[in-house]
């Protein structure tokens, strides 16, 4: 299986001058053949991505400052990063590519593994030379190494290596089954009583970035004081992105290490969040994130419809109370079951995606032997 391991450098004044020139060019490469590509559209003249490679190539020979960073994390990385932005617009999965800016906050860049070497805690890199890291790459028994790419992130840089590795997933019950309720008042509610709190990291943090933005907007645009207002915004971000992907990865670890196979409610978040009332803590509690980090993590996952009654439905008796409101945070039926309708939920979603009368989905035992572990 295929897994990223992200580690931080640690830079000199050198390498990380040299590490924002990299990813400076490897922005202009991307934009020039974005624009080769526009130019030729209009003009009616048919090439390929192969062959906007070829013509930057060419062009980029007059360029002496091209020269001075790794021309693989220029040429290569950006036509790549284009190939894939034309894919995901064909495919509808995106709009159309635009032009990166300079400033947009998007300073990366990848290589391929052949291009680099690791000995303990530190990376080589050509035209770079060696860089320290903080910590050992984890995965000791690779198989194969696809890639590092370079990003920076509040002025600190990461270099996140994506390497090929034999699939070691283990749980304690892995033939049992979980369903698993996301919300915005708690993170996650399992059908086991298990309850993980949502940190409301933008909540939490709204204050101190209402007051840094209202400074910014104060300061002269490109002055040293608007330069540092922009760093600690840039900073309060980053902590509120961490704060969030802390709460999902431990929550989801927890589930998968302790089940083997996870039931989901397949939600459509892209149209959730066109509720401006609710989309911001929607966004905040990170469902998109979530469902993606317990689709690798567990040994197999099931999802129930989006149009299912896992919230008005009594899982006792299989009543469904059609006047529950989102104020109702209790679950009272007529049979008698008054319970967190959260909870109700969760063991709803798990009798749905195991039951094959619930779901078209595969019952929960067949679905595991289909995974390369099987019934261990």
């Amino acid at each position: 299986m295929v897994r990223t391991h992200k580690i931080e450098l640690v830079l000199n004044n050198k390498q990380r001058t040299h590490l924002g020139k990299t990813a400076g060019c490897n922005r202009f490469a991307y934009n020039w053949m974005l624009a080769r590509h526009n130019e030729n559209y209009k003009t009616g003249k048919k090439s390929t991505i192969l062959d906007v490679k070829k013509e930057f190539n060419a062009f980029k020979k007059s360029l002496e400052w091209m020269s001075e960073v790794n021309a693989h994390a220029v040429a290569n990385d950006a036509n790549e990063r284009l190939r894939k932005a034309f894919d995901n617009f064909f495919a509808k999965r995106a709009k159309f590519p635009k032009f990166k800016k300079k400033h947009d906050g998007d300073m990366s860049f990848s290589l391929a593994g052949s291009e680099i070497k690791i000995k303990d805690k530190a990376l080589y890199i050509c035209k770079l030379g060696w860089m320290k890291l903080t910590e050992e790459l984890r995965y000791k028994d690779l198989t194969k190494l696809y890639r590092i790419t370079m990003r920076e992130r509040a002025g600190r840089w990461f270099c996140s290596f994506t390497c090929e590795i034999p699939d070691d997933r283990r749980c304690e019950n892995q033939t049992e089954a979980v369903g698993v309720d996301v919300g915005v008042k708690e993170l996650a509610t399992c059908s086991d009583g298990k309850v993980y709190e949502n940190p409301k990291a933008t909540k939490s943090y709204s204050k101190k970035i209402r007051v840094l933005s209202k400074r910014l907007s104060r300061r002269k645009k490109g002055g040293k004081n608007w330069l540092k207002t922009k760093d600690c915004l840039r900073i309060a971000h980053y902590t509120i992105s961490n704060v969030r992907s802390d709460a999902t990865h431990k929550a989801t670890t927890e589930i998968c290490r302790k089940f083997g196979i996870v039931c989901l409610e397949d939600m459509n978040v892209k149209g959730m969040v066109k509720n401006h009332k609710l989309a911001k803590p929607i966004s905040d509690a990170n469902f998109g994130e979530l469902r993606r980090l317990v689709e690798y993590k567990a040994l197999s996952t099931l999802f129930i419809g989006r149009f299912e009654p896992s919230s008005k439905t009594c899982h006792r008796c299989g009543q469904i109370k059609k006047n529950l409101t989102l104020a109702d945070r209790v679950y009272e039926c007529e049979c008698g079951l008054a319970m967190d309708r959260d909870l109700n939920a969760a063991i709803n979603i798990r009798n749905f995606a195991v039951s094959s009368t619930g779901s078209k989905k595969p019952t929960a035992l067949q679905a595991l032997a289909a995974t390369p572990q099987g019934l261990r």
